[in-house]
């Protein structure tokens, strides 16, 4: 802040405002982007559509660029049209919820050698593409201006502009159910023109292209996150004004409309994003709790939260007495864990168990059934055991999951 105000001579007050706003980016983030360090976040809206979003800091022409030929792959991965568009800062990539991918695999979806070529398939398809072709047609004097001593309306000129690019370009406004691939672009001045103009004047493909060979060559950090909602620093994308469209979209039906706008200027409103009711997390807790009035039920419980501990057992009324019969029946065995620490599991699961706690004693000594008898790693083993025991408790601290299967922990705020 002092910075801002006496170096940049910013008010004191716009100074804190400017603080504050990249601060909880950073937090949502975890970084802020930079030409050296990209950042793409993903979210879903309210409708349950997907929200993809990339920072990238490089001129509204790069990152035009880059938005159409991703907008072009994604066409043809998912055999969907999605709506797209590109700012200063940053592309927005609106998707349904039906869409499924790893996000860091975003990044390798286009390469250098051939993202030129995708990037030509693109353009013809955007509006982009027809405005630069009138413009030039317009200039070229091949459309004209004046007809029987008057100035040719707008909407006569873009029916001509129509009949002269079906003339040179049959491909481009051919009807869709007869192409088949790709467009082949003729050799024709006006069109080469057009694409040079695209290209090179509305966007800078040469910088891109340099851009996706650093990203290659592993120069820029890659960052990608998930989030509950969009960070400070994708509000102006999602608000961005026709001009920044990469598609012919109206600005009511744009997919972005139905992302809920958070006050992230409020700072107890930031703070508690998408956190729970104590209360909620309580009630789904005893509800997703096992169930037990018999010992089948016991049997399936033991299943289910892969292992319970004895200060759980002596918390419920008449497990003990269905565990003792389990037992008996060879269907669950106590693990001795440690000197005051024992763990209840059921014969199913004791070879997933034994591989995190080798050598320790159980009564009774019971052999895994075949077909559960194969080989767990350590490593395996635990995070099975502490994802099952998870669905019966909800959120945890880590001192809490870790007491009861007497394992080492470290403090941890995390959950």
């Amino acid at each position: 802040m002092g910075w801002l105000a006496n170096d940049a001579a910013i008010g004191l007050e716009a100074a804190r405002q400017i603080v504050e706003y990249l601060a909880r980016s950073r937090a949502a983030l975890s970084v802020l982007p930079t030409q050296d360090v990209l950042v793409m976040e993903r979210f879903f809206d309210e409708l349950g559509g997907m929200q993809l979003v990339i920072h990238a800091p490089f001129s509204s022409r790069v990152n035009r660029a880059w938005g159409l030929a991703l907008r072009k792959r994604f066409c043809r991965t998912f055999n969907f049209e999605l709506q797209a568009a590109a700012t200063e800062d940053a592309i927005v990539l609106s998707l349904t919820g039906s869409h499924s991918f790893a996000l860091d695999e975003v990044w390798r979806y286009l390469k250098s050698s051939t993202a030129e070529h995708v990037l030509i398939q693109a353009l013809l398809d955007a509006p982009l593409f027809g405005v630069r072709w009138r413009w030039n047609a317009t200039n070229a004097l091949a459309l004209p201006r004046y007809a029987g001593g008057r100035k040719v309306a707008p909407q006569l000129q873009r029916m001509k502009s129509e009949d002269l690019l079906a003339a040179v370009f049959p491909d481009q406004v051919a009807c869709a159910e007869n192409l088949a691939g790709e467009r082949d672009v003729p050799t024709h001045p006006l069109v080469e023109q057009t694409l040079d103009d695209c290209m090179h004047d509305a966007m800078d493909s040469e910088a891109w292209l340099a851009l996706l060979r650093r990203i290659e060559a592993g120069e820029v950090k890659l960052v990608t996150c998930e989030l509950p909602a969009p960070s400070p620093l994708a509000a102006e994308i999602l608000s961005a004004r026709p001009y920044a469209f990469l598609d012919d979209a109206l600005l009511e039906e744009r997919r972005t409309q139905a992302v809920l706008a958070r006050r992230w200027s409020d700072p107890q409103m930031a703070d508690d994003l998408g956190a729970l009711d104590a209360d909620a997390i309580e009630s789904v807790r005893d509800e997703a709790w096992a169930l037990v009035t018999n010992a089948d039920e016991m049997h399936e419980a033991l299943m289910g939260l892969a292992a319970i501990s004895e200060f759980e057992i002596t918390q419920r009324e008449g497990w003990t007495a269905w565990l003792d019969a389990l037992a008996q029946g060879g269907r669950a065995t106590r693990l001795q864990i440690a000197e005051h620490d024992a763990l209840w599991i059921a014969v199913e699961r004791l070879a997933c168990v034994r591989a995190v706690y080798e050598g320790a004693p159980m009564h009774p000594a019971l052999t895994p059934p075949a077909g559960f008898d194969e080989a767990w790693s350590a490593d395996d083993a635990l995070v099975d055991i502490v994802r099952a025991r998870l669905s019966g408790f909800g959120p945890q601290t880590v001192e809490q999951i870790a007491r009861p299967l007497a394992r080492p922990h470290r403090r941890s705020r995390s959950r």
